[in-house]
């Protein structure tokens, strides 16, 4: 087990801060939060649920970790299975870049990771999908250029 370069771990404080205060939809501030923790070599992804409701107690639910290979520098996706045991995520060779693991945790596209929340999503911020708004936040910290409609035109 090596630690995360001391450099490394500044940048993923500084877009897990950003990426966190983004994810989750405003509306569902006041019950869900979403963190992180750094430890060693490891980097969680948590849901931060309050203990019977009660304001001010929050407990971590892990949605993703992240680990880093010293040898190589590169790091890989772990998604919990069914027993709650951590497993490598499929389709995806280690990579060099944080951000690509966690662009795919964000898009989410088999629903290992956002789909297991007690059945809700917190990727959307309405029932019919992310809205435009959501959209460009969530680009913007991730690096992704987003495409917005344009307006209607006034005749």
């Amino acid at each position: 087990m090596h630690a995360i370069p001391q450099h490394t771990r500044h940048l993923l404080e500084r877009l897990l801060e950003a990426y966190c205060a983004r994810i989750c939809p405003p509306t569902a501030r006041n019950t869900v939060l979403i963190g992180y923790r750094i430890e060693e070599d490891h980097v969680w992804l948590d849901e931060l649920r309050r203990i019977c409701g009660v304001p001010g107690t929050r407990r971590n639910l892990p949605v993703a970790r992240f680990r880093y290979r010293a040898t190589d520098g590169c790091w890989l996706l772990d998604q919990r299975d069914e027993a709650g045991r951590w497993r490598r995520h499929r389709g995806l060779a280690p990579t060099r870049s944080f951000l690509e693991l966690l662009r795919e945790v964000d898009a989410d596209p088999t629903g290992v990771f956002w789909g297991r929340i007690d059945g809700k999503s917190l990727r959307w911020c309405t029932s019919k999908g992310r809205c435009a708004s959501c959209d460009l936040r969530y680009g913007e910290v991730l690096g992704i250029a987003v495409s917005v409609p344009a307006a209607p035109r006034r005749a």
